[in-house]
């Protein structure tokens, strides 16, 4: 049987619930599929974190270093914001950010990268951080 939010956020503690309070606008690219909710939340990083929770199986995941809290406030957020405005949810699986990466040769890969290394050096850091932990999967192996 499904969970709802509020029985997920009840598990939180109370730090989390104050300080995810915050977090609630900065909840982007929310999708669900059935019971399963996604979404990037921006945090204290540069890069938004990945966010996903399952309602049928009562799991979550997020792509920040918090270790200490059962439930964290960015996971807290997305389930706030399922709460409060589930209409702002797109059904269906989350859209693709670079569409045709498929056709893409090596250079061309290899170019986008040196380039988002010059510009946005602390992104490109904070990704590698992401990757280097090797914690999450792809967003499509997600569920």
């Amino acid at each position: 049987m499904p969970h709802t939010p509020a029985e997920l956020m009840a598990q939180a503690s109370e730090k989390v619930k104050e300080r995810a309070q915050g977090l609630q606008k900065s909840v982007k690219h929310r999708s669900r599929e059935g019971n399963l909710l996604r979404a990037r939340v921006q945090g204290s990083e540069s890069a938004p974190y990945r966010v996903w929770v399952s309602l049928e199986k009562g799991e979550w995941a997020c792509s920040c270093p918090d270790e200490y809290n059962a439930l964290c406030k960015h996971v807290y957020a997305l389930l706030l914001t399922a709460q409060t405005a589930p209409e702002s949810f797109v059904e269906g699986p989350a859209p693709r950010r670079l569409p045709n990466v498929s056709r893409w040769t090596d250079g061309d890969v290899e170019r986008l990268l040196e380039r988002l290394l010059e510009q946005h050096r602390p992104v490109v850091t904070d990704w590698a951080r992401v990757v280097a932990e090797d914690r999450f999967m792809d967003e499509d192996d997600w569920m």
